[in-house]
């Protein structure tokens, strides 16, 4: 493995998170574990604002210094919040206008 990156496993989630790619699909839960669909399931029929408001506290929570799974635990809910946010601003995007000539 690289030197610079350690383990494989750190090497993994460190590009998955530059790549902004994660394993939990939040379309068909593929690739998610049992914790991480639970968390799906709640957060899916939160709105918009909930979601961003809580992808903020979530990254200010990054800054600080904890057990490196509970850091993972924060980088999985990130991943799929991320998802969550991105879904919304496609919906978003994909609406009518309704201008007027």
């Amino acid at each position: 493995m690289c030197d610079e990156l350690g383990d494989e496993e750190y090497m993994e989630a460190y590009v998955m998170e530059q790549g902004g790619v994660f394993p939990c699909s939040i379309e068909d839960g593929e690739g998610c574990n049992e914790k991480e669909k639970k968390y799906l399931n709640k957060w899916k029929t939160k709105s918009a604002a909930d979601v961003e408001s809580q992808l903020t506290r979530l990254g200010g929570m990054q800054a600080g210094k904890m057990k490196a799974s509970l850091m993972k635990w924060i980088k999985q809910r990130i991943g799929i919040l991320r998802q969550l946010s991105d879904s919304f601003k496609d919906k978003t995007d994909d609406a009518p206008s309704h201008e007027e000539l």
